[in-house]
């Protein structure tokens, strides 16, 4: 063929394609199924049971479920409800669009024609101005990773990077018709692929242009270096992609719902990623080779070939240094573990997570208020966002959905737009989950370590899964440290750093057994220096391949929505440790597992050393050092208590801490001076409580550790209220009053009755009456928010204690319990009549009085 013949050829072909692709980009783009995460909706996860009258669950009931629920959500306007079966007796739920998720619920869950039970296990409700404004942050975060990587490409290569950019494109188009042709629903995971996979294409086509170069520096012709390079990069991508496969197959496996669809995208992702960054782009160089158009300078950056020179920069020798460094902060990470326990998601731990988005700015205190006005007390509550618009709730125990709707109005009554996001988890989901997660990694590591030590070698097998292990104790680690959020996702970008870690180290591995294979016979000194020149030669693509990933994740942390921040957090902390264990641990572990086999004499070694100063990991100094590491991690280890989780603990009534009546007469003076307005002596005699808090610790948190955490992160709370450097007495006030609340929950079992309690008696129930008492007086001085706050705090003591005072007198309880439901009745109503108040809570106290040991 002729040169213009070739040249025309080119453009015709690459025309061609460009055209295709733009030309359809945007159509298909705009048929794409946006998830919940996206539109709005609602998720629930049920449990299936036989129907009363049935032993066993049969698949046809199961099936015939999933086409009722079908009908049911037709019925209520969802076109497309995304209904499947997972496991045995488990069917999840996803109705995107969905604007009226109580009523929706209701009905779905309604066993009323169903062949089978429902249960349900997990729940999910995303507002729709959240999930357009989740897309809206989603899509820009992408753009910007994008435009970051395509930059970097065009940067390192020029032209070819252009090209490598250009085949990036395709990939993602490719892509793009997958989802459409497959119906499938484009999820917060399924995006994080398309941004990650855009980083993972881009690795192939550096891999490949960074093996250019160095035929290039070996006096190639220009179309030689291409086709070699090419070839000699084809064994480092196919494994590196194959290990990256395993570690998602694994993933998928563990049948986590949630993130299944991530670990299939990846899989999708990797077969189109290899068709279009490593065949189209070696066709498209080979043509533009061809073509004569451009020079090699500006083909890929490189001038005239240089000779290579051996870089004497010890890697190997810093391995030591960098696994002691990484040492140190596993252990101070598994120390303040052991003492704080990690931060889980309630995908983990149970309960409710309820996040809220407001049209204007509100602060910690006034949502707590909120809340607590409503009927709930929340465990935990945060504000953030860019104008501190959105506040995080945690709640230790599961929402009911009357409660949440509760919770929504009272908002709605005071901003005019409130959007918020829902997940609740039941315990059951969530020790499946952790289980899951569990053995998906150590199904990951199996099926990698088999691949490899059959690829390689066993040395180099335990020499590459040592060091992925430290990458993710390290993550781990930070995150305890910092008390970073654990949810499931998390989980996903574990086994992605798995992935991506292993890459980086099989592209070492990959050139040290090449060069290894080329050399003659050789001592552990020249196999050092060896290792060391193959390290170099291999830096940069390393060093590029982990920047191209690294900077698509922070665009997702920085720009992307909330649920994908620590996710991208978790993966930018992996993929630096993943290449500092690549480049420094992975060798000095397998120079040490391979010195026997290289003691041989020295023949043809280009950098020559005394077999003293071998780096190994053998040598007294370093065991000694790992030692003393080990034995501080271990000595504090038994040596600081236990946390046993109890953060994400409700609190229990029936186990109590003891007498707490001075803790509880400290928080009364505090709240006292607080009333009058002396916040200067209020500070320092709330200083007296976390003084004797501290000191009865040891003493307290022992006897229940879940009861102690919850209390503790009250009297944090009310701390933080008095010593701010404007205190607000009206926030100051509720966080003294919550605290109380769960004082006063824990004197059940702590009071022992002066006398034995006669037939039909509670026991001590002055907490209670001292509530009645605190609410009459709020009325009487017209503070209406006041009163139905503090009677809220009567509710939820007493529910607290219902399996406790329930036991003791069942009628008794039921007689009061109906009570209060009429004095909340009265406070609670729109415009409550002082007199009806009045009457109802004098009512109230008098059946506790009857029920009380005096």
């Amino acid at each position: 063929m002729s040169l213009s013949s070739r040249r025309l050829s080119f453009i015709l072909l690459t025309g061609l394609l460009a055209c295709l692709v733009a030309a359809t980009f945007s159509s298909l783009a705009t048929h794409v199924r946006f998830g919940l995460e996206f539109r709005g909706g609602y998720e629930i996860y049920y449990v299936v049971n036989p129907a009363p009258g049935k032993t066993q669950l049969a698949k046809d009931d199961l099936l015939q479920t999933v086409a009722i629920l079908s009908k049911r959500a037709d019925s209520i306007g969802i076109t497309e409800p995304d209904i499947r079966v997972e496991g045995a007796n488990h069917i999840r739920v996803k109705l995107a669009g969905l604007t009226s998720a109580e009523e929706s619920r209701s009905l779905l869950g309604s066993s009323q024609g169903l062949p089978t039970q429902l249960t349900e296990k997990y729940t999910q409700t995303v507002g729709s101005v959240l999930g357009k404004t989740a897309l809206a942050e989603t899509v820009q975060a992408g753009l910007i990773g994008i435009a970051c990587i395509f930059l970097l490409l065009v940067g390192l290569y020029r032209t070819a990077g252009l090209i490598a950019a250009f085949c990036t494109l395709v990939y993602l188009w490719l892509l793009l018709i997958v989802f459409t042709a497959s119906g499938a629903t484009l999820s917060l995971s399924a995006v994080v692929v398309f941004v990650l996979g855009i980083g993972m294409a881009a690795d192939a086509s550096i891999i490949c242009l960074e093996r250019i170069r160095e035929e290039i520096d070996l006096g190639r012709s220009l179309r030689e270096a291409v086709e070699n390079g090419f070839k000699g990069s084809l064994p480092t991508i196919r494994d590196a992609n194959l290990v990256t496969a395993l570690a998602m197959i694994a993933l998928f496996a563990a049948g986590i719902g949630p993130i299944q669809g991530f670990a299939l995208t990846m899989l999708v992702s990797i077969v189109i990623s290899v068709a279009t960054n490593f065949l189209l782009i070696r066709r498209l160089m080979l043509w533009l080779v061809d073509t004569q158009w451009v020079s090699q300078r500006w083909l890929i950056g490189k001038g005239k070939p240089r000779a290579t020179k051996a870089r004497r920069f010890n890697f190997v020798g810093l391995g030591k240094t960098a696994i002691v460094v990484s040492l140190l902060t596993i252990v101070s990470g598994s120390l303040y573990y052991r003492a704080h326990g990690l931060n889980l998601d309630i995908d983990f731990t149970a309960g409710t997570a309820l996040d809220i988005d407001v049209d204007r700015a509100i602060t910690q205190e006034t949502a707590t208020q909120i809340m607590t006005g409503a009927g709930t007390i929340p465990a935990t509550v945060a504000v953030g966002g860019a104008q501190n618009q959105h506040i995080a709730v945690r709640f230790d125990e599961v929402l009911k959905p009357a409660d949440l709707k509760q919770i929504i109005t009272a908002f709605k009554g005071k901003y005019q737009t409130v959007e918020y996001e829902e997940n609740t988890a039941d315990p059951g989901v969530a020790r499946d989950f952790a289980t899951r997660a569990i053995y998906a990694v150590i199904a990951a590591f199996a099926s990698i370590a088999i691949y490899i030590g059959l690829r390689f070698s066993w040395a180099i097998a335990l020499a590459t899964l040592l060091p992925i292990v430290q990458d993710i104790l390290i993550v781990s680690a930070i995150f305890s440290l910092f008390k970073l959020e654990i949810d499931v996702t998390y989980i996903a970008a574990l086994l992605t750093i798995i992935g991506y870690s292993l890459n980086d180290k099989i592209v070492i591995f990959g050139r040290i057994v090449e060069n290894v294979k080329k050399s003659p016979p050789m001592d552990a000194a020249a196999l050092w220096g060896l290792i060391n020149l193959s390290i170099s030669q291999t830096l940069g693509r390393s060093l590029y391949t982990v920047l191209t990933v690294v900077m698509a994740s922070t665009c997702l942390y920085l720009f992307a929505c909330e649920p994908l921040q620590m996710f991208s957090l978790a993966l930018v902390l992996g993929l630096i440790s993943g290449a500092v264990s690549s480049i420094f641990m992975s060798s000095a572990i397998w120079l040490t597992l391979s010195r026997r086999k290289h003691q041989v004499a020295n023949v043809g070694s280009t950098l020559k050393v005394s077999a003293k100063r071998i780096p190994h990991l053998a040598s007294t100094p370093f065991l000694g050092a790992l030692l003393v590491v080990c034995m501080v991690g271990l000595g504090g280890w038994f040596w600081v208590p236990a946390q046993a989780m109890a953060g994400k603990t409700a609190v229990s009534a029936s186990t109590s801490l003891g007498d707490l009546s001075s803790f509880r007469t400290i928080t009364v003076d505090t709240a006292r001076l607080v009333d009058a307005g002396d916040l200067k002596a209020a500070k320092a005699r709330i200083t007296d409580l976390e003084t004797a808090w501290d000191q009865a610790e040891e003493t307290l948190q022992p006897k229940s550790p879940a009861s102690w955490t919850s209390l503790d992160k009250s009297i944090d709370r009310a701390l933080s209220q008095l010593r701010s450097g404007k205190p607000d007495p009206k926030a100051c006030a509720d966080a003294l009053k919550t605290l109380l609340a769960k004082l006063d929950s824990q004197q059940i079992s702590a009071v022992t009755p002066v006398a034995a309690p006669s037939a039909g008696s509670m026991g001590d129930l002055s907490y209670l009456k001292v509530m009645i008492t605190d609410t009459e007086k709020l009325l009487g001085s017209g503070d209406m928010k006041g009163a139905r706050a503090r009677i809220t705090d009567l509710e939820s003591t007493w529910d607290q204690n219902e399996e406790k005072l329930r036991a003791i007198d069942p009628e008794g309880w039921t007689s009061i319990d109906k009570s209060l439901d009429r004095a909340l009745k009265q406070v609670r109503t729109g415009s409550p009549d002082l007199a009806a108040c009045t009457e109802a809570l004098s009512t109230l106290a008098t059946k506790i009085d009857s029920k009380s040991v005096h």
